[in-house]
């Protein structure tokens, strides 16, 4: 009896030894990991192979990605692009997982290397690469922006995101917008609509402020079906303060620069029945020449209206998407000074104008005031040349989809 029962474990022990002898270090999950070969043979229980998970087919654009090492402790990760910088995150849970502080660049490619440690505190390299799932054209959320990168504008230009479609998740698209500026300023985001959000300071900029935006909007989710693909980035420069101050009055417009009166010229403005807006405007874009007519004005398209007209018109400044213009009207030189007979446009004479043209530039500032009318039309329709700095402060901050203002980050 005793011999048998000798035998079978001896027999046991030499089936063991067999099923547990060689390299068990398999390296990642993915496919291309390596590994440390195990020192020793042991039971199941005592192996020391690890292996990398969640990096297996493309890594999904639209969350953190997050990398496993089974029976693993986590010592360091490198998540990198080609030629980019690493990406940060954090180890959580038991040690054997990390996560990416945010998405990943979709499309982009990335190298990982995880230095791991096994029960017997032995340490393992792991390494991987992957790629990022890209968002379809169908599902991409694509802008414009103004300012023009390397700009110099005025003291009262807001930047300006235009979407092409639109957006529902205001939200998390506001939250991955971000300004910088030297030196910093208080300001907010305002929703226009659901295409278009406007920053501006609380107060104007001061003349010499660099600008910039960072739009990181890879993979954040703007709407149903809509995604963010890619990250923006622009910076401006903002010039000296000038600001053109128009009275309907006494039909003068005054050019202050950096606080002081530099020129004061006679000026017409919309006569009784088409009254210029009180109100703050900004420069929005400049024609040498530019094609005007009442048609298009809405005002009559009836060549025999007396209101009727089709002009083409020099230094023509616009102040409004509505058709308000600063510009030369050698035709209403007569009443410059003492009527005001126009269209609603700030008339100047044809030597004037031209001055104006070459002074201005994007986000310049051209205030009315002793008109007959206001500008709560334009801005209740987010007319870019009177949404920004014809609403009191916390009607501003209200248009926010974070309901806060914000202080600039540091540049």
């Amino acid at each position: 009896m005793r011999t048998r029962r000798t035998a079978v474990v001896l027999t046991a022990v030499a089936l063991l030894t067999a099923a547990c002898s060689g390299s068990d270090d398999q390296g990642s999950g993915g496919g291309g990991g390596t590994g440390e070969p195990a020192e020793e043979a042991g039971p199941k229980s005592l192996r020391t192979s690890l292996r990398l998970e969640g990096v297996g087919g493309d890594v999904n654009y639209d969350k953190p990605i997050e990398l496993t090492v089974p029976r693993g402790e986590i010592d360091s990760v490198e998540v990198k692009p080609d030629g980019g910088e690493p990406v940060a995150g954090q180890v959580s849970g038991n040690g054997s997982t990390w996560r990416s502080e945010g998405v990943l660049e979709p499309g982009g490619s990335y190298d990982v290397n995880v230095v791991a440690a096994d029960h017997l505190g032995r340490q393992h390299t792991l390494t991987d690469s992957f790629t990022v799932a890209s968002v379809p054209d169908s599902e991409r959320l694509t802008l414009t922006m103004q300012p023009g990168d390397g700009s110099v504008v005025g003291v009262g230009a807001p930047i300006t995101v235009r979407f092409d479609q639109e957006v529902s998740n205001q939200k998390a698209v506001q939250q991955n917008m971000h300004v910088s500026s030297s030196p910093q300023v208080q300001g907010s985001w305002h929703w226009i609509s659901s295409t278009e959000v406007h920053f501006r300071p609380r107060q104007y900029w001061p003349a010499g402020t660099h600008v910039g935006l960072n739009l990181d909007l890879n993979g954040v989710r703007a709407g149903e079906n809509l995604w963010g693909g890619r990250a923006y980035d622009l910076d401006f420069q903002i010039g000296p303060k000038q600001v053109a101050q128009v009275d309907a009055e006494s039909h003068t417009m005054t050019v202050r620069a950096d606080g002081k009166s530099t020129r004061t010229w006679d000026t017409s403005l919309g006569a009784p029945e088409f009254a210029t807006r009180n109100g703050t405007y900004i420069v929005l874009e400049k024609f040498e020449t530019k094609r005007m007519t009442s048609c298009g004005a809405n005002i009559t398209c009836d060549k025999s209206n007396p209101e009727y007209y089709d002009l083409k018109v020099d230094n023509s400044v616009r102040l409004s998407w509505s058709g308000t213009f600063v510009h030369s009207a050698s035709w209403s030189e007569g009443s410059q000074g003492s009527e005001n007979v126009s269209h609603g446009c700030i008339n100047l004479s044809h030597a004037n104008g031209a001055t104006f043209f070459d002074l201005v530039r994007y986000g310049d500032l051209v205030t009315v005031k002793n008109s007959t009318r206001g500008p709560g039309d334009l801005v209740s329709r987010g007319d870019p040349g009177m949404a920004d700095w014809n609403l009191s402060w916390p009607e501003y901050v209200e248009g926010s989809a974070t309901g806060d203002p914000l202080t600039t980050a540091p540049l």
